[in-house]
C-alpha cells in the first residue's frame, strides 16, 4: 500500500510542480512585460531629468508653483500628490 500511495502522491506532484513552473514562468514573463511598459513610460520623465540647463529649483519654489496650479484649477492635490484636472 505504502509503495503505491508513494507512487501515486509522487505522479501527481511531478504534475504539479510541472504545472507550477509554467505557471511562474507565464507569470514572470508578464511581469517583465509590465515592467517593461512601466520602464518605457518612465522615460519622459528621466529625459526631463537630464534635460540642459538642469533643473535647479528649491522645494520652496516647486511648492509654490505647484499651488499656483492648484489655484487655477489646472492641479488637484490628492493624498500627498498633486494630480491634473479633468
Amino acid at each position: 500500500m505504502e509503495g503505491m500511495v508513494d507512487t501515486g502522491t509522487n505522479g501527481d506532484n511531478n504534475g504539479s510542480i510541472e504545472d507550477l513552473v509554467a505557471g511562474d514562468e507565464e507569470g514572470e514573463s508578464s511581469v517583465a512585460s509590465v515592467e517593461d511598459q512601466l520602464r518605457k513610460g518612465m522615460t519622459v520623465y528621466e529625459m526631463f531629468c537630464i534635460a540642459d540647463p538642469p533643473y535647479d529649483k528649491t522645494l520652496l519654489q516647486l511648492q509654490s508653483f505647484l499651488s499656483g496650479l492648484v489655484s487655477d484649477e489646472k492641479l488637484e492635490p490628492r493624498d500627498g500628490m498633486h494630480f491634473m484636472k479633468k
